[in-house]
């Protein structure tokens, strides 16, 4: 199944563009528009009414450089080009690569819709997120995480109304995030439906030599580092992906912690210490190392803990406050595990707010590796705790 929907259908599209306008004005006047928007539609005009947006004052598309990691997607270019190149022999339509911040990095087309899309700043350096520029398909599709098609009035501001535009993101398979989007547009009288379809396809495309080109890299990092040999160790890459491991069963990926220093739990390989290799780190149990502890002490005070990570040389101090040590001290005081509902109902003091949970777990999660262990929701077996309260 398709994780999108079609806009409209050709034969009423002329129409539909007179519904949408209709329900765009009463939707934002307060009063009962003659028929709903789609969901997308109407969750991304939610939010930017939350925002407080008026869909009259659009601001302009803020310029922005591209620096880094930003500019990434300019390395899908090539296969963009060969796929929906020869689209652009029509002068209405646009093509335009933007970043996962929404920042337009590339874009073709003729000269007639080049002139057009500048008079919205919608060019290299324009900002396109939903805060930027209101309902638009690429801020759209960079908050759902999905293609989207936004036609005519469906747009939040009046200024974008006369375009279509259909986006999707392109996933980075190492970080499992977007890294950033690949946007058809056209005037909106001359839209195609299928744009949706074409983009999703391309950026479905992508990822997958993406992946293969992640897999080759992890190749080449194995072949490229001098492992341990016996013993138990790990070698991943700089966003935690397994290249190699001895001794241990590891999964796919694990959880880095940022900033690597000091010692931090490892599923499979207990307390561990990073070693830096070129691509990647090589990960063994810390207490291979000279003067190193083997566990992880967590402090619990009476409003926040302290996790010690010992290393070779010092040890790494972090603090965790609000709900972060509330959760971490109420699994220290239920060793044997608790579910996402009971932790919800502790500290926020309401089953359902398990999205919460589960958020506020993930953080601490990646700020200091595994320390927090699911199914059930428990502390790493690599973790001694010290009650201060």
């Amino acid at each position: 199944m398709n994780s999108y929907d079609i806009a409209f259908v050709p034969s009423d599209e002329r129409s539909h563009r007179e519904v949408l306008e209709k329900i765009h004005a009463a939707w934002f006047r307060g009063e009962r528009p003659p028929a709903q928007p789609r969901p997308v539609i109407r969750d991304s005009w939610l939010r930017l009414k939350r925002c407080g947006l008026n869909p009259v004052n659009q601001p302009a598309a803020v310029a922005d450089r591209a620096r880094g990691d930003d500019a990434a997607i300019l390395a899908v270019l090539p296969i963009v080009r060969g796929m929906i190149g020869p689209l652009l022999d029509d002068d209405h339509i646009l093509l335009v690569l933007a970043d996962a911040n929404g920042t337009v990095r590339w874009r073709a087309g003729g000269r007639a819709i080049l002139r057009r899309a500048d008079q919205l700043a919608f060019r290299p350096g324009g900002h396109w997120s939903e805060k930027a520029v209101g309902t638009n398909a690429i801020g759209t599709a960079l908050s759902t995480g999905t293609p989207v098609h936004v036609h005519a009035a469906e747009h939040f501001y009046l200024s974008h109304h006369g375009w279509s535009c259909a986006a999707a993101p392109v996933i980075d398979p190492r970080m499992m995030r977007p890294l950033g989007v690949i946007d058809l547009s056209s005037p909106a009288d001359q839209a195609n439906p299928m744009a949706v379809a074409l983009v999703a396809s391309v950026a479905r495309q992508i990822g997958v030599e993406l992946k293969e080109e992640h897999r080759r890299d992890l190749g080449r990092l194995a072949a490229a580092t001098r492992t341990p040999g016996a013993g138990r160790w790990m070698l991943v890459d700089d966003w935690g992906w397994v290249a190699a491991a001895e001794g241990v069963a590891s999964s796919a990926r694990i959880r880095l912690p940022s900033g690597l220093s000091g010692s931090f739990p490892v599923d499979g390989l207990g307390v561990a210490g990073a070693e830096r290799v070129a691509g990647g780190w090589l990960l063994r149990p810390a207490a291979r190392s000279e003067g190193v502890q083997a566990q992880l002490e967590l402090t619990i005070g009476a409003h926040r803990c302290w996790l010690a990570a010992p290393g070779a040389k010092a040890t790494s101090i972090h603090e965790l406050t609000g709900r972060r040590a509330s959760i971490v001290a109420w699994l220290a005081d239920h060793p044997a595990g608790v579910s996402a509902r009971e932790l919800a109902e502790a500290v926020y003091g309401r089953p359902d707010a398990v999205t919460a949970v589960r958020a506020e777990i993930c953080r601490v999660n990646s700020a200091l590796g595994t320390v927090v262990q699911s199914r059930p929701y428990r502390l790493s077996e690599s973790i001694r705790v010290i009650d201060e309260r």
